[in-house]
């Protein structure tokens, strides 16, 4: 799909992630599943954009504290459900998130910042935070067949592993799902958010960040998700037996999303 990348002024790394062939020659329908970054500095043109596509379900899967931080901005007459990563009460995500948290106390070098990328993506599959909320999506797509749109920050981690799930429960080949995963590369010029997050960072906690040591952070690698797949070994199973999702809801969501 040559339109795959959606350009907006203010919201970055927006993307249809429908339109892919399946293992059985089904095809994901498009202007159906979308992902993005955050939504608070959405400009009124792209508050208008938002309502055309129609989304029904909002999936925020960032921390209580970002959330707080940078709250999505929407056009007031648009008003789809919202999903939000449920933060255990008084754990410490409901005061620094945890990648923000390692920025903060811990991270020195590229390799403390890769490491801990390949730890969280293998960590996430099994988060009950994130379990609920990646059941409660796939229920709600069951139910609807909504057009969705998924985000967290920056829109690859957490929202990379939530995409990789809907599409494997959609029939697509894990192939392609390394393939849309790194469209970040191509969506977000990380080169050019690098300086100023470093100095950013450096100003919110107090000590000197490097640009270069946050690099990690900031794009994407195959091993990152291929992290989080293998923590979930089985798909169809941790669909089932983790996520909770039925065999009908399972017809329901491809009866609804596929061509």
């Amino acid at each position: 799909m040559e339109n795959r990348i959606k350009k907006f002024e203010t919201v970055f790394n927006f993307r249809d992630f429908g339109g892919y062939e399946t293992v059985d020659g089904g095809r994901l329908k498009t202007n159906k599943l979308f992902r993005s970054a955050h939504l608070h500095n959405t400009n009124d043109a792209d508050k208008a954009r938002l309502v055309e596509y129609d989304i029904g379900l909002i999936v925020d899967l960032r921390h209580a504290p970002e959330r707080e931080r940078q709250p999505t901005n929407l056009a007031k007459a648009h008003n789809p459900r919202r999903l939000a990563y449920p933060d255990p009460e008084h754990s410490d995500s409901s005061k620094i998130a945890p990648h923000e948290a390692f920025m903060k106390h811990d991270l020195q070098t590229p390799e403390d910042a890769r490491n801990y990328m390949l730890g969280s993506y293998g960590k996430r599959p099994h988060d009950a935070g994130f379990k609920q909320i990646f059941g409660d999506t796939l229920r709600h797509m069951a139910q609807t067949g909504e057009p969705i749109l998924v985000h967290c920050a920056a829109g690859k981690d957490r929202t990379g592993t939530l995409c990789a799930v809907i599409k494997a429960a959609l029939g697509v080949d894990e192939k392609t799902i390394y393939e849309d995963f790194m469209l970040t590369m191509t969506a977000v010029d990380v080169d050019s958010f690098l300086e100023p997050a470093a100095q950013m960072f450096t100003q919110r906690y107090g000590r000197p960040i490097d640009p270069e040591a946050i690099r990690p952070m900031f794009g994407v690698e195959e091993a990152y998700l291929k992290s989080s797949l293998a923590a979930i070994d089985d798909m169809h199973k941790y669909i089932s037996d983790n996520l909770g999702i039925t065999a009908k809801e399972k017809a329901a969501i491809k009866a609804a999303y596929l061509d």
